[in-house]
């Protein structure tokens, strides 16, 4: 309670800068969070990408060497 009492009174006397600056920390740690979030869902999202795209060069090797087999074998 002591401490709600020592904001209030921080808060009266710093008027509406005071409010200002609590509003614009609390955004801060919000903006912070997000960020935090979005990096890790890019990171999440490369590591994805990067596995996609190397299964997707191994399927394709392996259809070019099929293909070759199947060519080699008919002559």
């Amino acid at each position: 309670m002591e401490e709600a009492s020592s904001i209030a009174t921080w808060l009266s006397a710093t008027g509406p800068y005071g409010f200002v600056v609590i509003l614009g920390g609390a955004l801060w740690k919000i903006n912070e969070r997000k960020d935090a979030v979005l990096r890790e869902l890019f990171d999440r999202v490369t590591e994805m990408s990067r596995a996609q795209t190397e299964a997707v060069c191994k399927v394709e090797a392996a259809l070019v060497a099929l293909k070759e087999a199947i060519k080699d074998r008919r002559e």
